[in-house]
């Protein structure tokens, strides 16, 4: 049985199992999350995931290059940018962007801020990240769950990496693309899927982290 085959299934049996029982779904929807994440992590490991995150990766570090000397500092970002390719394609392919990559990234962007800023770079970083979390959180208040928890989460990563004014341009700048990529199709198809604004933020973010001095 396919995925939304399966959860149709789980839907039409709902009714049937007793509320507060193992088996309803409503009491299991974390460990529902926890598979859907898990499910999306394993088609990674297949050729074509693998050779997207390669070669986003790979135009990342040449843009990268392209703008700057390579420094230490700038070699750095290298995990932050493969985690940011990462994103992309998942939330393409599966519309999900899980906490196992944005909550290191998070901590690794606090991490490097640190290292080569000190005390006040960390402080710096630490409130770009709750800033920028903190406004995209107020924002899927008001839209009634319009942004979801990943996007939230990636915004905070960015935050850290960019400061909080950086993570909001790139989180302006996804909503104004995937504005403009929905009416297109819209127009032209009569396209009416929700856009994969994470994979956008994702985007906006590693070309502002590759061409800031």
């Amino acid at each position: 049985m396919g995925w939304p085959s399966w959860q149709r299934a789980v839907r039409r049996s709902a009714s049937r199992v007793p509320p507060g029982s193992a088996l309803d779904p409503r009491t299991c929807r974390f460990q529902t999350i926890d598979d859907e994440v898990a499910s999306a992590l394993s088609r990674l490991g297949r050729p074509w995931p693998v050779a997207s995150i390669l070669a986003l990766g790979l135009a990342f570090a040449l843009l990268a290059h392209a703008q700057h000397d390579w420094t230490w500092q700038r070699c750095a970002l290298l995990p932050l940018l493969i985690a940011l390719a990462l994103i992309m394609v998942l939330d393409l392919r599966s519309r999900i962007i899980p906490d196992v990559i944005t909550l290191p990234g998070i901590a690794y962007a606090l991490l490097l801020a640190a290292s080569f800023r000190g005390t006040a770079g960390f402080v710096e970083a630490g409130l770009g990240a709750l800033a920028g979390g903190a406004m995209v959180l107020l924002l899927a208040v008001v839209s009634r769950g319009g942004i979801g928890g990943g996007d939230i989460k990636l915004t905070a990563m960015l935050g850290a990496a960019l400061g909080w004014k950086g993570a909001l341009i790139a989180f302006a700048l996804s909503q104004i693309a995937a504005g403009l990529v929905a009416l297109i199709l819209f127009i032209v198809r009569g396209w009416r899927q929700p856009m994969p604004v994470g994979a956008l933020i994702a985007l906006f973010g590693a070309l502002m982290l590759v061409s800031r001095p």
